[in-house]
């Protein structure tokens, strides 16, 4: 027992002794102190507030900066478009005359040549025939060949005068000419003005995609990826649908077709869906044929998935939309926008080649079905005009 409690009274000891040296060697930190730390807790706290501020400020301003833009390129794009429109009706009535004048003077040719022969001819019957007639021939001869010339004068008259018709309609088509060649110049300086609007808004949306130039890579690396492992364009499109939609295919098949779709490129449509294409297989898309150096459009707002070249279809461009769907643009010479960026309906996404009658294949699919989108595309276009 007392072995017992000696033992305590020594541990207790040993225990006293060891508390008391820390606290001779870590005496209690002052209130001096506890102030000092609390007070660098709290600045710190509120740099990082300022700087958290500082963050959410930039980032609504690059969002406001993102939206500005969408909606300037948007309008200028539209602007562009109708230049475009414009210029082609002006091209065309300008070929529509020019064909018309060549067939007036093939016609006004051929009328002079033959009123030449009849002129030539009476002139020569006047200056021989009827004089010895009128000596030599009987009286019925002579009054035959007076009722000849009355009878091919009037003819001269007549046909005199529809020469002068057809030399005024052919001056008419020569003052139409020249208006509609300067009513092409005006349109084309309003063009190139609008390109170069459109060019400076397209490098400042480049300026904002190297805001977020890592994520851009990222995407960039897993769609090289996936191009190298599809074999088609069905294999590539399916491989590139979201998550989201590959979790929700049941819930969006019956989504239905939107309504406000735009035209991706101005132009006339050459190839409609279920039409044969050049292999005499139904068409899963529309061909147009549209003016070189025409500007394409997204036609619905959407997430680029796809930005590049793909096999034979060379540079193409793939958007997802809501409701699954997906719409595929190739017969692009160049690609405006990149992958990952969000786009609104009708921003621009490229350029058509700039020689000859440049094709644009348009395809719009939902969960990788080829869905028709040529009613909604005319019904919108109609509502455009109107």
């Amino acid at each position: 027992m007392d072995r017992v409690f000696f033992r305590g009274r020594w541990l207790y000891s040993i225990l006293f002794l060891g508390v008391t040296g820390v606290l001779l060697l870590h005496p209690a930190p002052s209130c001096a102190s506890y102030a000092d730390k609390a007070s660098n807790i709290q600045e710190e706290l509120a740099e990082k507030k300022a700087a958290h501020a500082e963050l959410l400020k930039k980032s609504t301003a690059l969002n406001s900066e993102v939206a500005t833009l969408k909606n300037n390129l948007v309008s200028v794009s539209k602007d562009l478009r109708t230049s475009e429109e414009s210029l082609s009706t002006t091209d065309q009535n300008l070929k529509d005359l020019r064909q018309k004048k060549e067939h007036y003077l093939q016609n006004l040719y051929k009328d002079q040549q033959a009123m030449g022969g009849l002129v030539s001819a009476v002139g020569k019957y006047s200056r021989t025939s009827t004089p010895s007639m009128l000596m030599q021939a009987s009286p019925i001869d002579a009054a035959r060949a007076s009722l000849i010339m009355k009878s091919i004068m009037p003819r001269i008259q007549q046909q005199s005068t529809y020469l002068k018709s057809q030399l005024s309609e052919i001056k008419k088509i020569e003052g139409d000419i020249t208006t509609q060649l300067q009513l092409q110049t005006e349109q084309n300086a309003k063009l190139n003005k609008q390109q170069n609007d459109l060019t400076a808004l397209l490098h400042a949306r480049r300026e904002v995609y190297q805001s977020t130039e890592n994520e851009r890579r990222t995407e960039e690396k897993e769609v090289s990826r996936l191009t190298k492992e599809s074999a088609n364009i069905e294999e590539l499109m399916e491989k590139l649908k979201s998550k989201t939609q590959k979790n929700n295919v049941a819930k969006m098949a019956g989504s239905p077709l939107p309504a406000n779709m735009l035209t991706p490129v101005h132009g006339r449509i050459l190839t409609g869906f279920g039409d044969k294409d050049d292999l005499g297989a139904p068409s899963k898309g529309i061909t147009f044929i549209t003016r070189p150096g025409a500007s394409v459009i997204v036609p619905l707002a959407g997430i680029v998935k796809f930005a590049g070249a793909f096999q034979k279809y060379k540079q193409i461009l793939i958007v997802e939309h809501q409701g699954g769907y997906h719409s595929l643009i190739a017969g692009l010479a160049r690609i405006d926008t990149v992958v990952g960026a969000s786009l609104a309906a009708g921003e621009p996404v490229g350029v058509t080649e700039t020689t000859g009658s440049p094709q644009v294949y348009y395809e719009l699919r939902q969960n990788g079905k080829p869905v028709n989108p040529q009613r909604s595309l005319l019904a919108q276009r109609k509502q455009e005009k109107s």
